[in-house]
């Protein structure tokens, strides 16, 4: 695979060495005392992560499953590098992608409980001299439904490879985010197109009105308040490649590939975080820790657009309604569900939590799966198993 192809992996939301697979490694639960429940033992979900180190869909991952805030089965799986064979635990820290902008919409929500702002304000109240901002609204841009085009899917590849080894400020990003042709897909409200650039304008109100950087606002009033210990956004892209490793499959092995900046992504993907962590979000979220219940159920609301239809994220056999920074679903068997997938090069994952029986499972992977059928294929029957056996654990409980 050449540079260019994998810097052109869709960033959602964004010579390898032979891998050597290594056996599953349990994870200590961090923050779990001396008197929580011992882990669950689910050799068929060992069966299946495992599957993927040996067939080199990946060189690592890391799987936690919760219920109430209890956790119930968190291990790491292969390795986080390669070259140094340091195998990937539950507290290893990978780049979340778009699984960012569930954080970024609570920030809004949080904002407006403050009296700050309404999530029906538009856009020009904040950003008076962006193109067309009077008919935006926020909430709009939280649900994908502003028309808004993409600043990083449909970005110029250069400038894709140059931002894995440089950082931007504020400005920088506004500047490419205007400059987007078209700037706008289709009329705000008519549609549902995922928008990389709404959820970071979103993360630039959350600056102006709150005075302190994103990374900052969330360390503070989301991270803290979850118990999140190993969640971050760093603030230059310098860290994150010195503390995280990820990866695009080859013929050969894997081969390293940077993630674009996180100053460049901001709202729409910069967050690195742990399984157990997410978990943890998902726990302390759905149960008002972080916002209030009305809050909450904004958020777990699907968007409707101008004619009153709902705001599909997709249809077919598997609908997706979207509401604030979510995707939300019904299962088969009538199972209520809230979920985001993120991929960037180098890194893929998958948060989703099951409503009503409070089960999360939260999955990470240091590797973008470079477009194969077989990962993805993969990735849906982990997640499958762990959805079943983590309902089937809530339900005995």
């Amino acid at each position: 695979m050449t540079r260019r192809a994998a810097v052109a992996l869709s960033l959602a939301a964004l010579g390898g060495s032979v891998l050597r697979p290594q056996p599953a490694v349990q994870g200590a639960s961090a923050g779990m005392g001396p008197d929580a429940p011992a882990l669950k033992d689910w050799p068929t979900l060992d069966a299946l992560a495992q599957s993927l180190i040996d067939t080199r869909l990946t060189p690592g991952l890391s799987l936690s499953v919760m219920h109430k805030g209890v956790m119930l089965y968190s291990k790491g799986f292969g390795q986080s590098d390669i070259d140094s064979a340091v195998s990937i635990t539950p507290q290893t820290s990978l780049r979340i992608a778009s699984i960012t902008k569930q954080f970024t919409a609570v920030a809004i929500l949080l904002l407006a409980e403050e009296g700050q702002l309404n999530v029906h304000d538009p856009l020009s109240k904040f950003l008076p001299d962006f193109p067309r901002a009077a008919e935006v609204s926020l909430h709009q841009l939280m649900s994908h439904t502003s028309g808004m085009s993409d600043y990083i899917n449909r970005q110029d590849h250069s400038i894709l490879d140059a931002a894995r080894t440089r950082d931007y400020s504020s400005d920088d990003i506004l500047k490419l985010i205007r400059a987007g042709k078209p700037l706008y897909r289709f009329a705000p409200g008519m549609g549902w197109a995922y928008s990389n650039s709404g959820f970071t304008l979103l993360s630039s109100i959350v600056e102006r009105l709150s005075g302190q950087s994103f990374a900052d606002f969330c360390r503070k009033h989301l991270f803290e308040r979850a118990g999140m210990a190993n969640t971050t956004i760093d603030q230059s892209c310098e860290v994150t490649n010195a503390v995280t490793r990820g990866y695009t499959p080859t013929r050969g092995g894997f081969l390293p590939n940077l993630p674009v900046s996180p100053t460049f992504l901001r709202g729409a993907g910069a967050i690195r975080s742990t399984t157990e962590d997410l978990c943890r979000w998902h726990a302390a979220l759905l149960n008002h820790q972080i916002i209030k219940p009305y809050s909450v159920e904004a958020m777990m609301t699907p968007a409707l657009l101008k004619n009153g239809k709902p705001a599909w994220e997709r249809q077919g056999n598997e609908p997706l309604n979207y509401g604030f920074g979510v995707g939300l679903g019904v299962t088969e068997d009538s199972r209520r569900y809230c979920t985001h997938g993120g991929r960037i090069n180098g890194f893929t994952g998958h948060l989703r939590s099951f409503i009503d029986e409070q089960v999360t499972l939260a999955i990470l992977y240091n590797c973008d799966g470079g477009g194969s059928a077989q990962f993805s294929a993969a990735q849906k029957a982990l997640r499958l198993e762990a959805s079943r056996l983590g309902i089937e654990a809530a339900g005995q409980v």
